[in-house]
């Protein structure tokens, strides 16, 4: 482990369950932030990335991101970035394919600036971007679709942006995947299903059990069948903006060591506007949360702008108490005090609480690009990353959620999201 926590370099395995840590509480930032059914992994996580202070709503938001190796290529890398979450077949407020493009350009102080979405690779372990891959767009057509080009940058975000690796035009809603390979770039921007999948109504009911002891668990538990209750999916037909990259591992390692740290970023000129690594680490473990002592009933103010607004190579200073101030109560949920039917004897919560949040921060999906192996290395599509959180952060409490699988199938080639609804 590096001195900022960075844990992918030697423990890429440890990180992954972590990154599980994440995703868990999903939608717990709901209960006080948001109607009971509009979270996900990280959509809609902060209150900053709509205008003032920045950001034009969901166009900025990201919702997953995924790091893993080509299924079709062993030598190269998939990375993945999407943003407009919660948008059904109709569009957000039934609005034009155009409402739901990328975002192009902002409003600032002295002018317009720019929008880009910047994928950042950590080669070497220390939490700081070597490499940025960034993604732009142009004016939106009325079908929604868009010019973009792609840059392959330093850890800084500068490079030669005059020669684009890669230039293509994302796809109108519905129409098939448009791949554009140059350099050893594949690349896709469009409109994709959404592959997060989670019974966000049923982990809130765990919440309740709090309050109501008796109430029906079998809501949430559905006798530990994982695929008990599809039909409960929150992002049911709900489709997202995906970016998709493949690119050439060479690209993103650093001294011939095939860990790297991945997060992604969406800015506005100079300003970053949302981050994300790991599923839900703002949501679920940043101020104000659903849990106490961290609620807005608690007199907790939000510091998730703040969160997006900052780096990984200071998450550990900066947050670490909070994340363990949230897993306490996490991890009390399978304690006998809480009448829950819990049998843990919490005398040893504290050492694995320490070690959970040395994992979780800083908050960087950590990934093997020489293993096809998924979460914990990495992130695909298809990986139940909310059950393997819930039994993670509940101490076997709570295993499922009882929907375990995407309400689409994923395809195995290239863009590897299905189809839009």
């Amino acid at each position: 482990m590096t001195s900022d926590g960075l844990m992918g370099k030697k423990s890429v395995g440890i990180v992954g369950l972590v990154a599980l840590a994440a995703a868990l509480v999903v939608a717990a930032f709901l209960t006080q932030a948001a109607p009971r059914t509009a979270s996900a992994a990280d959509h809609l996580d902060a209150p900053g990335i709509t205008p003032p202070p920045g950001g034009d709503g969901i166009g900025t938001d990201l919702t997953d991101i995924y790091a893993f190796q080509s299924k079709t290529d062993a030598k190269k890398t998939v990375l993945i970035l999407n943003v407009n979450g919660l948008s059904g077949p109709a569009g957000i407020g039934n609005g034009p394919e155009a409402d739901r493009a990328f975002a192009t350009a902002l409003p600032k102080v002295n002018g317009d600036a720019a929008v880009t979405y910047n994928f950042r690779i950590d080669s070497n372990g220390d939490a700081a971007a070597d490499r940025t891959i960034q993604v732009a767009f142009g004016n939106a057509k009325a079908d929604g679709s868009q010019k973009f080009e792609v840059n392959v940058l330093d850890g800084k975000g500068k490079g030669k942006k005059d020669k684009a690796e890669l230039k293509g035009r994302s796809t109108a809603f519905g129409t098939p995947a448009v791949i554009n390979d140059e350099h050893g770039i594949t690349a896709f921007a469009g409109r994709r299903d959404d592959p997060f999948y989670f019974d966000l109504v049923g982990f809130l009911n765990i919440l309740d059990f709090l309050n109501d002891p008796a109430g029906d668990r079998s809501l949430v538990l559905c006798g530990g069948n994982p695929n008990g209750h599809p039909e409960r999916d929150t992002f049911l037909n709900q489709n997202v903006s995906s970016i998709v990259l493949e690119v050439p591992s060479k690209l993103l390692t650093g001294d011939g060591d095939s860990n790297i740290g991945v997060w992604a970023t969406t800015n506005v000129g100079d300003d970053q506007i949302d981050r994300m690594g790991r599923p839900a680490i703002n949501t679920v473990f940043i101020p104000n949360n659903p849990f106490p002592p961290d609620r807005t009933s608690d007199g907790k103010a939000s510091m998730k702008t703040t969160f997006n607004h900052g780096d990984p190579s200071t998450d550990v200073a900066s947050w670490n108490g909070e994340v363990v101030d949230t897993l306490n109560f996490l991890f009390s949920i399978n304690d006998p005090l809480t009448g829950l039917g819990g049998t843990d004897d919490p005398s040893d919560d504290a050492g694995q609480i320490a070690g959970l949040a040395a994992v979780l921060l800083p908050d960087i999906l950590t990934v093997d690009v020489s293993s096809s192996a998924g979460f914990l290395n990495g992130r695909q599509p298809a990986d139940d990353v909310i059950d393997a959180e819930l039994g993670l952060v509940t101490e076997g409490a709570v295993t499922t959620d009882c929907v375990g699988s995407n309400d689409a199938a994923f395809p195995s080639t290239f863009p590897y999201l299905a189809a839009p609804h």
